[in-house]
């Protein structure tokens, strides 16, 4: 019907965008999709980065949720990809 809709208290508009996974659903407003996209994309990288670390034996503390270190080490990493 091309109208807005409410959806678990949420403001859906024509055009948004829907995203989902095993964690949830996510709408995000068509203006912001390429700004959100960028984002995710590099927070996608970020965790997979973090998950070879701990799976290499890191300490869970301080690689999630990444302190500087760990963010350093993501950065030079991040300039060989």
């Amino acid at each position: 019907m091309n109208v807005p809709i409410a959806c678990g208290g949420v403001a859906v508009y024509p055009g948004d965008i829907v995203v989902g996974d095993v964690n949830g659903v996510v709408i995000v407003p068509w203006h912001l999709a390429d700004e959100v996209a960028k984002d995710a994309s590099e927070q996608e990288i970020l965790e997979e980065f973090i998950a070879h670390k701990v799976e290499g034996g890191a300490m869970l503390r301080g690689t999630y949720p990444p302190n500087e270190e760990t963010l350093a080490a993501y950065r030079e990493w991040r300039k060989t990809r």
